[in-house]
């Protein structure tokens, strides 16, 4: 990296994604600027069976800047992560999901947010990819589950209280203050809320964070997570991660689950199905939290 420039490591936590690594390290390639800039990009295969692996460490010997591939035996995204973190070098670590692919200006906008020095974790930009985008009953789909990720805020605004894990940069600073992520979440462990956990321990911590609307990636629309099954899956995973994350009264989780399913029903009756769906997605989420409770079956990867 230049002299004088923000040292940056590109996370990239992944399993048996090999089609989606490779699109998203074509995107990296492509960058603006990655030359000048020089960051490095960690791979961390977290199990495949699928020549994950291979594809990496074949990749890194024409990659235009260095490229690591690191074997993390240990199940689940948060331990992929946290031992990337370990081999990474940079004093700034920027984390991409495995079926992304980033805009060509990402990376410049990246180091503009890290020389303002206003926010130690920044949220970027998370757009769908072309052609889904284009599509009205996709776009429906995505509004109705909310399952794939399309974040993007008003330009107005400046702080978040909450992390996106596709696209999405923090200090090393912040991160070792907060231990990194807690591998008993997130995919391959409880299945979901990883980011929200780390999110909600940086804020504990007092430690702010900020919206960069220029660092900008374009997540993959896989019609598998737009239907009813994978949205009850996923909130019931959500519901079980939560439970790990706090203390939670039968009691006070058996209130809310008959206050969201008198939501439910009035939603229903009124046909509004934006919070029809989020009521329902509630549901699940103190179902799922019971049911961790009880210790009734384990947690599984989403």
């Amino acid at each position: 990296m230049k002299p004088g420039s923000p040292r940056l490591s590109i996370i990239v936590p992944t399993k048996n994604r090999v089609r989606r690594l490779g699109e998203l390290l074509e995107s990296l390639r492509k960058l603006a600027d990655i030359a000048r800039i020089r960051p490095e990009v960690v791979i961390a295969d977290n199990g495949s069976d699928d020549g994950t692996y291979d594809f990496a460490a074949n990749a890194a010997k024409d990659f235009p800047v260095t490229l690591l591939a690191v074997r993390v035996a240990r199940p689940g995204k948060s331990a992929a992560i946290n031992d990337a973190v370990k081999t990474a070098n940079g004093d700034w670590l920027a984390f991409l999901d495995d079926d992304v692919i980033v805009d060509k200006h990402w990376l410049t906008a990246i180091i503009d947010a890290l020389r303002s020095g206003d926010f130690a974790a920044k949220q970027g930009v998370v757009r769908l990819q072309a052609p889904a985008r284009d599509d009205p009953e996709i776009i429906k789909l995505v509004q109705r589950y909310r399952t794939i990720p399309n974040l993007e805020h008003a330009p107005h605004v400046k702080q978040l209280r909450s992390l996106n894990g596709s696209n999405f940069f923090v200090s090393r600073n912040a991160f070792e203050r907060v231990a990194g992520f807690d591998e008993r979440l997130g995919p391959g462990a409880s299945g979901t809320s990883e980011d929200f956990d780390f999110a909600r321990r940086l804020t504990r911590a007092g430690i702010t964070i900020g919206y960069a609307p220029q660092a900008i990636v374009y997540h993959y629309v896989d019609r598998a997570r737009l239907t009813e099954e994978y949205f009850k899956r996923t909130h019931w995973q959500q519901g079980r991660s939560r439970f790990l994350i706090g203390k939670h009264g039968t009691a006070a989780m058996l209130f809310n689950l008959t206050r969201v399913a008198a939501q439910y029903a009035i939603y229903t009756l009124i046909d509004n199905e934006r919070k029809r769906y989020r009521s329902k997605g509630r549901i699940y989420h103190y179902l799922g939290m019971i049911e961790a409770q009880r210790g009734r079956s384990p947690i599984g990867r989403s």
